[in-house]
């Protein structure tokens, strides 16, 4: 790993369990099967000014994209607030409790006041074109095992919808995942190396998952990163899930940055300071006969709706005096040519564009065609080009957003949206304070006393304090494997109901787990189901052999009852008279005694029967 100065800081999101943030509807899990939508909305978003008047540049570049959007609404937790057909109801107490005891348990400055806000988000995500979020506390630190992890803010807002694959140019969601609470923390910017980075998120998830409410499972946690270097820029990358690859993440935002910086300066080196606008020029006639499948494929389309002549068209222009810049690499799979493809992209819907430091030969290009369009572009020998084929309403601004950025003598400051190979794409401008302004339709919460002594009474364990204990109950790998545990809610609500701690962690972190890798459907085993199983256990009726055959057959018929499963099977445990029969029937041989009974008859009760049989 290079040693290199960079700053970052963390924002992370953790999703709380139970009813939706403003309205009684409940939260889905994470793993639940994708419930049909029983209607959907068609949308066009606009953007709006903020509390200060001024239209947000990240609402602005959203809004300017010009997209329809569809939601699908899941009937078993949406309802018309999900919608933005009915105000929202008032900001769950129980859950602005639970922020309230976080902060405390972090040393921060409660606000005096809870003032709902809505930020607006013109993407696509809400319904409303914005997301209601709320700042509840600043300051603080949470543990970490190399010191305390300074806090900057602590909020409480709602989840965006859940995005669905798009149809032609609709973007889809579903608004079954809108609303759910989110606690965010954002750190101070204290972390020099991605490895400091990465403990530190560890730190917080775990930190995190010390409430007891905080939802666990895929996609439940998430951390958005910001990283500057020097010469550079803030920038902000969303979405990472997978904590393992937060190093090479913010490794690779680093080489972005200082490649893009060198390139900088190499333009300045070549005289390019600022320019007037760079303007592009339908070369359509210069491709007609083209063998290279994208071109040809963009010329034959038609728009939505057209019955004419075909509307696409190729769009070329030149970059003056930089050849090979747009083919540097910045980090592996990604040159500065694909950051202007990611705005093309992002502003047009395109699918990208091509440059003229790619190998052209691989796009069938001839050398004529090229021959053509660089005496068209009156390109010099140190000039670049960049070519956009598709409809003639997605590729002019395609072309507009990607010349701007060529333009751009600086890193941009940018919102990115993490991928699962340690990279990141552009998403949007970095948005500002101009969209925030705030939600009428909910009055300010006025933090109490009576609200702080209570938030303070609620006692959060330390990471250190329940691994400890859980160790204690279970031994140190166990243990380890429930404190990480999206069960552990279960475990303690089980254990509680005084059933044996080992049992109960075995079951659900190794019976479930296999049953599931079996293709058992144990998502129908419900917390009843399970509790009376593990119950029998404990009175002696089953054994802890046949729990795993008692779940599948409740997994198949749910609503049949544990005894009528049991019954039907002869799953019953032998003991006393019946199990002194059965011993005796396999002649005393405890090898084929528990190969014939091993499902009823614990080992245990057999060895103590061989020895008094002895």
């Amino acid at each position: 790993m290079r040693d290199f100065p960079m700053l970052c800081g963390l924002e992370i999101h953790q999703r709380l369990s139970g009813p939706k943030l403003f309205c009684a509807c409940p939260s889905p899990a994470p793993d639940a099967p994708l419930e049909p939508a029983h209607y959907s909305i068609l949308r066009r978003l606009r953007a709006s000014a903020g509390e200060g008047g001024e239209l947000d540049i990240a609402a602005a570049f959203e809004a300017s994209r010009s997209r329809s959007v569809e939601y699908a609404a899941p009937p078993s937790s949406t309802c018309l607030v999900e919608a933005d057909e009915e105000p929202p109801h008032p900001l769950n107490a129980v859950h602005l409790q639970t922020v309230l005891a976080l902060a405390r348990h972090a040393g921060s400055g409660l606000a005096d006041e809870v003032q709902v806000m809505r930020k607006t988000v013109v993407d696509g995500s809400n319904t409303s074109g914005f997301q209601r979020t709320c700042l509840v506390a600043m300051g603080g630190s949470l543990p970490s095992p190399s010191g305390p992890i300074p806090l900057e803010t602590i909020c409480l807002e709602e989840e965006s919808a859940g995005i669905l694959p798009a149809i032609g140019s609709s973007v889809r969601f579903r608004i079954d995942r809108l609303g759910i609470p989110l606690i965010e923390i954002a750190t101070a910017p204290v972390f020099t190396t991605p490895q400091e980075a990465q403990a530190g998120a560890e730190a917080i998830g775990m930190a995190l998952r010390m409430l007891p409410n905080t939802m666990r499972g895929l996609g439940t946690i998430r951390q958005d990163v910001n990283v500057s270097v020097p010469g550079g820029e803030r920038v902000e990358i969303k979405g990472l899930q997978d904590i393992r690859i937060l190093p090479l993440l913010i490794e690779n935002e680093v080489k972005r940055q200082e490649g893009l910086i060198e390139i900088s300066q190499e333009m300045k080196n070549r005289g390019l300071g600022s320019q007037a606008p760079l303007s592009s020029a339908d070369v359509s006639s210069l491709f007609s006969s083209t063998a290279c499948p994208i071109l040809s494929r963009a010329l034959g389309a038609k728009g939505a709706g057209a019955s004419g002549p075909s509307s696409g068209v190729v769009l070329a222009a030149r970059l003056p005096k930089m050849a090979g810049l747009l083919g540097r690499t910045l980090y592996e799979g990604r040159r500065f040519g694909t950051e202007l493809s990611d705005y093309a992209k992002m502003a047009g819907g395109v699918h990208g564009l091509i440059h003229s430091d790619e190998d052209l030969a691989k796009y069938k290009f001839s050398e004529r065609e090229i021959s053509a369009l660089r005496s068209h572009l009156h390109l010099q020998s140190d000039d670049a080009f960049v070519l956009i084929a598709d409809l003639k309403q997605k590729a002019e601004p395609a072309m507009r957003a990607a010349l701007s950025r060529a333009l751009a003598r600086r890193v941009p400051r940018e919102t990115r949206k993490a991928d699962e190979k340690g990279g990141s794409s552009f998403m949007r401008p970095m948005a500002g304070a101009h969209r925030m302004y705030p939600e009428t339709d909910i009055p300010p919460i006025r933090i109490t006393r009576e609200m702080e002594e209570s938030a303070g009474s609620k006692k959060i364990d330390t990471v250190e304090a329940r691994s400890s204990r859980l160790a204690s109950l279970l031994g140190p790998e166990l243990g380890e494997q429930m404190l990480r545990s999206r069960q552990y809610a279960l475990f303690e609500k089980l254990v509680g109901g005084g059933l044996d701690a080992k049992l109960v962690a075995i079951t659900l972190e190794q019976t479930m787990v296999s049953l599931r890798r079996e293709g058992v459907q144990v998502e129908a085993i419900g917390e009843s189901s399970l509790r009376e199983t593990l119950e029998l256990c404990a009175k002696n009726k089953i054994t802890r052999a046949v729990i795993p055959e008692v779940l599948k057959e409740v997994a198949k018929t749910p609503a049949a009852s544990l005894d009528s499963i049991v019954s039907s099977h002869h799953w019953q445990r032998l003991t006393g008279p019946a199990l002194e029969k059965a011993w005796a029937a396999s002649g005393g041989d405890m090898r084929a005694f528990m190969a014939k009974y091993r499902l009823v008859a614990e080992g245990a009760d057999a060895a103590a029967l061989a020895k008094k049989k002895s």
